[in-house]
Order: C-alpha cells, then sequence, then structure tokens
C-alpha cells in the first residue's frame, strides 16, 4: 500500500507534465520553422532573399534542440547515452541503493515481497542511434 503523496511529489509531477509539454511545443514550433525555412530556401535559391530562409532554418535547430534538452522524457534517454559508435541493440544495468529514509516500497520481482532499503537493479534491453537510446526493447527491476 503506497502512502499519499506529500506536496513535493505532486509539485515534482506537475513540474515533469510542464517540462513536457514544454518541450513539445519547442519541438513541434521547431518543425513548423524547418518546414517554412526549406520552402522559401528552395524558392529564393541563388537570390539575396536567400537570408530570411537560412535564419529560419537557424531557428529550427535551436528550437528543436532546446526542446529535446527540456524535456524529461528524452533528458532521462540522453542521461542512459552510451559511446557515439554504438549502433543496434545495448543491454545495461543501472543499480541505485534504496534507503528507508525515502518512504518509498519496491515489490521483489523474485519472491514478491515488499521492501523499503536495499539495492535495486534495472535491467535494459534498448536500441541504440549514435550512443542514444531510441527503443527500450524490455525492461526489468530486480530488488
Amino acid at each position: 500500500m503506497s502512502a499519499k503523496p506529500s506536496s513535493v511529489e505532486i509539485a515534482d509531477t506537475v513540474s515533469e507534465l510542464m517540462y513536457g509539454l514544454a518541450g513539445w511545443l519547442l519541438i513541434g514550433l521547431g518543425g513548423l520553422a524547418f518546414i517554412g525555412g526549406a520552402g522559401g530556401l528552395i524558392q529564393t535559391v541563388g537570390t539575396a532573399e536567400m537570408i530570411v530562409p537560412l535564419l529560419l532554418l537557424g531557428f529550427a535547430s535551436v528550437f528543436v534542440s532546446l526542446g529535446v534538452f527540456v524535456n524529461p522524457r528524452f533528458r532521462r534517454r540522453l542521461n542512459r547515452r552510451c559511446g557515439i559508435s554504438r549502433f543496434g541493440r545495448n543491454k545495461t544495468v543501472d543499480s541505485r541503493v534504496l534507503s528507508a529514509a525515502e518512504h518509498r516500497r519496491e515489490s521483489c520481482v523474485s519472491c514478491g515481497s515488499g521492501l523499503t532499503e536495499g539495492l535495486v537493479r534495472q535491467y535494459r534491453d534498448e536500441f541504440v542511434l549514435a550512443g542514444v537510446p531510441v527503443w527500450t526493447v524490455s525492461e526489468t527491476r530486480l530488488c
């Protein structure tokens, strides 16, 4: 049985949702700026008015980059990155110590009992492109 969330946990959840919304809005705005810049660049090739589409493409890359770094889902994936030369399937193990001061309860996968302290391991099998996890094939948590 889990305890009722405290105001800090609620604030963290709302903050994560707002950062996610801001990230997706920035990515969408960057996508629109890219479409506009690419279309304008095609129409103005070889003319003096080429500077506006180029600026629009620059803004698009800035918006998409900021959107990726602001969004918590992308940030977690970037924090799990490995070497840039890594492509294909990658298996990882993350470990963390669960302390009683966290007031969290994890259930053991092997015996089903509830734990409030101990070592928690997260096993992941992911597809990576240039070291960044793109898709998680499987994820298992063991206590």
